[in-house]
């Protein structure tokens, strides 16, 4: 049953739900509870777990937690009344349920940008993108691309850098004066600096930025982790400086980030991947959002543009 459906006077044996919100407070009469907020991807609702046992008053905001519990009215909306709470196993849950997720399984993305990393000749530019992806994987199985638009989802980023890494292979197809290695390790890596610039849980929700991440932002944290591997590597110089500059260049404007614009194809075609990509999914979510034959409220990251919903995808052709 989904949150939105929860009524007074349902009884939930063994739900699983996300924990937003978990503050253990003290009642008029001195004994201890727990202020929560529980979630799925249809909505929230308010939880309380009265006489807090011991055991039970140290849990991490963003991780699932199975419940037993009975939903009550309070000042006329639904709340839950927990009686019990505790953290399920991983291989138990599905997070699809309780968070919108990246279309395909994140070990299948992952496997499937590592081996076209792997295929890149220059052995340098090769070594360092497989190093980072290596260190990143954890994190990159849940992180999101975004706070709120581009990829905001979970697995957002791999998600992100999986379809650039599709369409990359295409146009190396198309244009062959592209570098095809140099190419996919920059859709590897260009966006790499997210998972420390965005406070990510392993929802798959990023809810904040970091320090690192509103200070420098995920550009220069980017170009700083390809520089250390590279030094700790022993990499060619100029190959490293190929990608710090695929890297610093992909947002094009000094305004969105980039201290410089692409001075070689593969950082021009990099920029226009990662462009098409971000408004595509943009594009998506808003149709996914809009009724058919309909317009959406201006979207910001469209320009402001309305977006119209043909919906020529659900005829016959």
């Amino acid at each position: 049953m989904a949150v939105k459906d929860f009524r007074s006077g349902d009884a939930l044996e063994g739900a699983v739900l996300l924990l937003r919100k978990f503050e253990v407070r003290n009642a008029k009469n001195n004994s201890t509870y727990a202020d929560m907020t529980l979630a799925d991807k249809s909505g929230e609702i308010a939880a309380k777990y009265w006489d807090l046992p011991e055991d039970k008053r140290a849990f991490e905001i963003g991780q699932p937690v199975r419940i037993n519990a009975a939903v009550e009215l309070y000042r006329e909306k639904p709340q839950l009344r927990i009686t019990d709470l505790t953290i399920p196993d991983k291989g138990e849950v599905d997070m699809s349920g309780l968070v919108d997720c990246a279309p395909y399984p994140p070990q299948t993305m992952y496997d499937e940008i590592v081996a076209a990393v792997s295929g890149i000749g220059n052995k340098d530019i090769r070594k360092i993108t497989l190093a980072i992806l290596d260190e990143s994987k954890d994190k990159l199985m849940y992180y999101p691309a975004g706070k709120s638009f581009h990829h905001a989802i979970r697995s957002g980023l791999l998600y992100h850098t999986y379809t650039m890494m599709l369409a990359a292979r295409a146009m190396c197809g198309i244009y062959d004066n592209l570098d095809s290695g140099l190419l996919y390790a920059g859709v590897a890596l260009h966006d790499i600096g997210k998972l420390d610039e965005l406070n990510g849980e392993e929802s798959g929700v990023a809810e904040s930025y970091s320090m690192e991440g509103k200070l420098l932002g995920h550009i220069s944290i980017g170009v700083k982790k390809v520089h250390e591997t590279g030094l700790m590597l022993g990499s060619d110089p100029e190959s490293m400086i190929l990608l710090e500059h695929m890297i610093l260049s992909h947002h094009f404007e000094p305004e969105y980030g980039s201290p410089v614009k692409p001075m070689f194809p593969e950082a021009e075609m990099l920029h226009h991947l990662d462009l098409i990509d971000s408004r595509m999914d943009q594009f998506r979510k808003t149709e996914e959002e809009t009724p058919e034959k309909g317009f959406s409220d201006n979207v910001w990251i469209l320009d402001k543009r309305n977006v119209y919903n043909h919906a020529m995808k659900t005829e016959d052709n």
